[in-house]
């Protein structure tokens, strides 16, 4: 499909001007960007007027560049940042200055230098900084007579514009990412709840194996969100590191074994979907419509239960949890009898096993953790 450059262009104005919108209207990772962005630039014109209207810094320029990318979304992240660039450059100018002396003619030493600074890019130490070995190399063989003084320059400048970024970063409205960890949280469990839905609806109606395969791959999509949501609990925790800002009220906890429970929920889920593909695969047994009546009520009982979950760990702490998760399991151990009975198709339990199986799995690690504690301050 070819894409029309004014439509490409009005698509992405568009979807500019909404995340214009939503950082402007309230706290929202738009929001986040948004200031990040600004105490960069904030961070680049500070380093750019100390360096050159202040100490007449021969290579100014250098100081705002590095303070630029000093500010990052934790203030951790810009101290460990900040140490690994510093050693990069200090190793690149060291090794440029010496270059030259030791050659005395600028290509040479650019070739020389360029070869023995470019492994730092791959050297783990420096993380992604390592790239500025080679290039204040090139900055201090290119511009300049590469004299001691002048190295002492380049350290200089480049110190100063790590400094300032770090210290920007961390005075003025330090980031905190707990809200996108709550948020990743919530979102993962009200998408389990909308899965299991869909499951139950479908499940009572007419469905087939196209269905099915349609029903896994949002189950695949769920589990990718709900690392998301882990990816989302370390930045958390890693924007609070060397954080002086105040530790934000109600959004301090560890969501870790909130999210513990509704990861086994998602498994056992995709379990499920995956289980019905099977179902729907040729040469398999039909599922009793009687069954899958009742084990889609179930499901529909699940979301129901998910929900409380929310309320209680995410929410306004309703505790209605034990009480619906009683009733999930009373219905549960029905189906159970039921099977043991022979009241459904023997010739399905191929597939009925396998989904009690899930069922019982998802309910037993919402369970577990129905009374967890997980840091909420008083």
């Amino acid at each position: 499909m070819v894409v029309r450059p004014v439509e490409w262009l009005r698509w992405h104005a568009g979807y500019g001007l909404r995340s214009l919108r939503r950082a402007l209207r309230g706290p929202s990772r738009e929001r986040d960007l948004l200031v990040q962005s600004v105490k960069s630039a904030v961070a680049a014109a500070v380093a750019w007027v100390v360096a050159y209207e202040l100490l007449h810094a021969p290579l100014a320029s250098l100081a705002p560049w590095a303070a630029l990318v000093m500010v990052h979304t934790t203030v951790y992240r810009s101290v460990v940042k900040g140490l690994q660039q510093a050693l990069a450059v200090v190793f690149g100018v060291v090794v440029a200055t010496g270059g030259y002396a030791v050659t005395g003619d600028r290509t040479t030493a650019l070739i020389v230098v360029l070869l023995v600074t470019m492994p730092l890019v791959n050297w783990r130490t420096f993380g992604d900084q390592g790239i500025y070995g080679p290039l204040t190399a090139v900055l201090v063989i290119t511009s300049g007579q590469p004299t001691g003084h002048a190295m002492a320059w380049r350290l200089v400048e480049t110190g100063l514009g790590i400094a300032v970024g770090v210290l920007v970063n961390a005075l003025i409205l330090p980031p905190t990412h707990l809200r996108d960890a709550h948020e990743s949280v919530t979102g993962v469990a009200e998408e389990i709840a909308g899965q299991l839905d869909r499951l139950g609806d479908g499940l009572a109606g007419e469905w087939d194996a196209d269905d099915a395969r349609d029903w896994l791959r949002r189950s695949d999509d769920l589990r990718a969100r709900t690392e998301d949501a882990w990816a989302a609990i370390r930045r958390g925790r890693e924007s609070m590191r060397m954080n002086p800002r105040p530790r934000p009220g109600g959004r301090g906890e560890d969501l870790s074994p909130v999210l513990l429970p509704l990861e086994i929920v998602a498994k056992q889920t995709q379990g499920i979907c995956r289980t019905l593909v099977d179902a729907g695969a040729d040469g398999m047994p039909d599922p009793d419509p009687r069954f899958l009546a009742v084990y889609a009520e179930m499901l529909r009982h699940g979301a129901t239960v998910v929900r409380a979950y929310r309320r209680r760990f995410l929410g306004t702490g309703a505790p209605d949890l034990p009480e619906v998760l009683e009733s999930a399991r009373e219905r549960s151990g029905h189906l159970h009898e039921r099977l043991r009975a022979d009241e459904f198709r023997l010739d399905g339990w191929l597939i009925h096993g396998p989904l009690l199986i899930e069922i019982d799995r998802m309910l037993t690690g919402l369970a577990a953790d129905q009374d967890l504690s997980h840091g909420r301050e008083p």
